[in-house]
């Protein structure tokens, strides 16, 4: 009995593989979902060119990394340039297109609860602009830094207040957003998304803008941004190895990258850390300890860690169809959970570096040119074909198999 075959060709393949999965953490959900997701993919490819490509981004780590990425912001940040009338009192009539509620047209999402709010500026009374990288710690108002819309966010006039200008952290006396209830009907709260992560890349954010590694520096340089003098509770964050614990483990949500591409729109430049959250711990590797991350040759992950600290980190899974794989295999620790259903593998604790595969599939067929009747192989218009490629994944009575 001759089989019907369906040949996927590899262009098909691409385009499955990345519908890239838009985060499962997204603090809001809607139809401009999928478009909005479409133009960050877009804005974001069109951002990273010629040494700033995500291949050559790839080879780089430490001064190196932040170095290529100083120069790119410096040169594309439009805070400081003339001809441009930035100020912090503007930043209050733009975050209805920045910060905009994917759900409710006019309305924003608030930092720190994720809550709806009317995006016409009301004086303040009911919400106003959080710096995530406080006044008081070196990001004053009149300066770009103060007024940076990748890191002055809008809040709650409410939720601000209870922050004021602590360091975030998770020990006694620090700041943690996961205190603060999301308070959004569009959240799901199996999705455990957190403001944790927010926090972290952006004040990651105002450290590879401002700040300076070596002799690594643009001319937005601001002295007070220097991360790693600004640690404990005087400073912005309780350690470099909680910023990216919470950085790993709460990866970026659509909400965040729906603003990323608002900021570009409004200043010119991006928060890498939200397009490429794998940089962090490359640029950072000198201040803790790392352990290598590989993934097999026949699944994409997001974010492409190459490296994790020994808290963990949180990535989504596709396997060579664009589907999320229905299992997972994780040598190196014991510590891990997978989530099928969002494709999604949890690492909490490690100690040797982590190898992350897929178990064989016991329903895939090992194909032989014997069995099967060339006659009556088609590509995908219908068309007849006088052999099958090796190693080509074919179709075939709804079961994948590899000749």
């Amino acid at each position: 009995m001759k089989k019907t075959i369906l040949i996927f060709t590899s262009l098909l393949l691409v385009a499955s593989v990345w519908a890239q999965q838009i985060d499962m953490q997204a603090h809001v959900g809607s139809d401009e979902g999928l478009a909005a997701y479409d133009d960050y993919l877009t804005e974001q490819a069109d951002y990273y060119v010629g040494s700033c490509a995500p291949t050559a981004l790839a080879t780089l780590s430490g001064d190196q990394l932040f170095g290529v990425l100083n120069t790119l912001m410096g040169g594309t940040c439009l805070l400081e340039a003339s001809g441009y009338n930035y100020s912090y009192n503007s930043l209050r009539s733009a975050y209805v297109n920045v910060d905009r509620d994917l759900n409710n047209p006019g309305y924003i999402i608030g930092y720190y609860d994720g809550c709806k709010l009317n995006g016409q500026w009301d004086g303040g009374s009911t919400w106003n602009r959080e710096h995530t990288w406080p006044q008081s710690k070196g990001a004053d108002k009149s300066i770009s830094m103060g007024h940076d819309m990748q890191s002055v966010r809008p809040t709650s006039t409410a939720v601000n207040s209870d922050r004021g200008n602590t360091a975030y952290g998770e020990s006694p006396n620090y700041y943690d957003p996961t205190d603060v209830a999301i308070n959004n009907t569009a959240y799901k709260t199996i999705n455990r998304g957190s403001y944790r992560g927010d926090a972290a890349r952006v004040i990651l954010y105002d450290y590879l803008v401002y700040g300076k590694v070596g002799n690594y520096q643009n001319d937005l340089y601001n002295g007070n941004a220097q991360l790693l003098n600004k640690l404990g509770t005087s400073g912005v964050f309780e350690s470099v190895e909680v910023l990216l614990k919470w950085h790993m483990e709460d990866p970026p949500s659509l909400t965040e990258m729906v603003r990323n591409d608002g900021g570009q729109d409004y200043q010119g430049n991006r928060n890498p850390f939200i397009d490429f959250p794998e940089i962090a711990v490359e640029i950072l590797c000198s201040q803790v300890t790392t352990y290598n991350v590989t993934v097999a040759t026949d699944l994409t992950m997001w974010p492409a860690y190459r490296h994790t600290t020994k808290r963990g980190f949180v990535v989504y899974l596709r396997d060579a169809l664009g589907n999320f794989p229905t299992d997972v295999q994780v040598t190196g620790t014991s510590n891990w959970t997978y989530e099928a259903a969002m494709g999604r593998l949890t690492v909490t604790n490690t100690s040797a570096g982590v190898s992350i595969t897929v178990p064989s599939d016991p329903s895939a067929i090992d194909a032989t040119a014997a069995q099967y009747d060339t006659t009556a192989v088609y590509d995908i218009l219908g068309r007849p074909v006088s052999h099958m490629q090796k190693g080509q994944i074919y179709i075939s009575n709804g079961k994948k198999f590899v000749y």
